[in-house]
């Protein structure tokens, strides 16, 4: 049984582990990093990666139904085979790319499950590690059902390594994994069935837009079902997935995949031998990102934080710990304004105050059709609408995107609420023309009759 001392122990090695774990390094700090799965964790592996590599060609499609009639002919589909080899040419290189980039920072790696022992102490397969200071970022894992035959349902990480995609599939959730795989899915050919236990779509987001998002998903041909609380789960003779609702519905697909929320990883790391405590979805840390032992730290999805659970905010964390550790003096962690964006068709982005709080805050609410901006119409794109909240001071609060690049529009308004603009400011940026940047300013200033 080896013995090994460090500054640092980190485990995952996902966004937020190897952003502490080279921040840590450039700061003079010996770190280890541990890592029980894939190197870079579930975004680059097997989530939000891999899902824009597949997009690529949803979007391609899409553009080009869109100008059916003006200048485009024929017919377009997608070769899933093909389009999976694409994305694998992305995901296959990344845990060879992470390790050499760990030797070459002179960052220690080990692989394996790793437990607490005590508050400073961590087990491994023939491995023992002691740290002053432990940093966990092992990330979540899709919730289960907890039903009987859960084990016939599939996962995010089985949708992005399909070899072919199934002739109909059903996708368990309204969320930003529901919606995204839903658009994919019937891309490919899929006839696609998404349920829900409630009657929410995007819990959370505008609702003018989401309602104006399930229409469009409805008219392309995705089945709805409201309600429908899974009970059961069982398998056909010819191995197709049938799902049981407490009110006598039943649906018979080829594939059922598990898109209702995800649960933090930390059930199998025994924190209790350290001290550490669980609250709600994840670990509980204070404002510096403490847990219950202040020597350890939990950053990215499996902290219990009123902060989305995106890859720019696990990594923001995971470098204002290693900025903790290295100097304890320094303030509590202050997040900016982090837009959030579910990559549908279209797509839709949000940012700060919602029009729900607007309302109850006296906010001010201005809608805007942008489908006739140069940027838009060129593509005839169907769908692309905005909201943005000021306060009583004009500045911009909040803001909402639906349309095709909702993904970029939405960052504009994201840099105008963490400076603290108004309109008149946003207008006065000057941007490549014709571009949505110049349209954005005009938008700002009224002009876009």
């Amino acid at each position: 049984m080896t013995l090994e001392h460090f500054d640092v122990g980190i485990i995952g090695a996902g966004p937020a582990g190897l952003s502490a774990a080279f921040a840590l390094k450039a700061g003079g700090k010996s770190v280890v990093i541990i890592e029980e799965y894939l190197w870079g964790g579930t975004c680059p592996n097997y989530g939000c990666d891999p899902k824009k590599m597949l997009l690529a060609a949803v979007e391609a499609k899409d553009q080009v139904e869109h100008l059916a009639g003006a200048g485009v002919v024929g017919d377009v589909k997608l070769d899933w085979t093909t389009l999976m080899r694409h994305k694998m040419a992305f995901t296959e290189p990344i845990t060879a790319r992470k390790i050499v980039g760990l030797d070459e920072a002179g960052i220690a790696h080990r692989y394996g499950h790793a437990e607490f022992v005590d508050d400073q102490t961590v087990q491994l397969p023939g491995n023992t590690i002691k740290a002053n200071n432990w940093i966990i970022a092992t990330g979540a894992r899709p919730a289960r059902l907890d039903v009987p035959g859960d084990h016939y349902l599939l996962d995010n990480e089985d949708f992005l390594n399909l070899a072919t995609m199934p002739d109909e599939i059903t996708l368990i959730g309204g969320g930003f994994i529901a919606i995204e795989f839903a658009n994919i899915a019937l891309a490919a050919g899929a006839k696609v069935h998404l349920v829900l236990k409630h009657d929410v779509v995007l819990r959370g987001f505008d609702r003018d837009m989401v309602a104006t998002m399930v229409a469009e998903m409805t008219a392309k041909g995705v089945n709805f079902q409201f309600m429908f609380d899974t009970d059961t789960v069982t398998q056909t003779a010819d191995g197709r997935v049938t799902l049981h609702a407490t009110d006598g519905r039943t649906l018979t697909v080829a594939a059922a995949f598990l898109a209702a929320g995800r649960k933090g990883n930390t059930d199998q790391l025994n924190i209790e031998a350290a001290g550490v405590q669980v609250e709600g979805n994840g670990i509980k840390v204070d404002e510096y990102l403490r847990t219950t032992t202040e020597h350890i730290y939990a950053v990215g999805d499996v902290a219990n934080l009123p902060v989305p659970k995106l890859t720019p905010t696990s990594s923001a964390e995971a470098r204002y710990v290693a900025g903790h550790i290295l100097n304890p003096a320094n303030g509590p962690m202050v997040f900016p304004a982090t837009p959030v964006v579910v990559f549908g068709s279209p797509k839709l982005g949000e940012v700060g105050i919602t029009e729900a709080v607007a309302l109850t805050q006296g906010y001010s609410i201005e809608s805007f059709d942008m489908s006739h901006w140069m940027g838009y119409y060129r593509n005839l794109e169907p769908v692309a609408q905005a909201k943005v909240i000021l306060d009583q001071q004009g500045v911009i609060v909040g803001a909402s995107v639906l349309a095709a690049h909702a993904d970029e529009l939405i960052n504009y308004f994201t840099s105008a609420i963490n400076r603290k603009q108004t309109q008149a400011d946003m207008r006065k940026e000057m941007y490549s023309y014709p571009s949505l940047g110049s349209d954005m300013t005009a938008f700002m200033g009224g002009g876009m009759d």
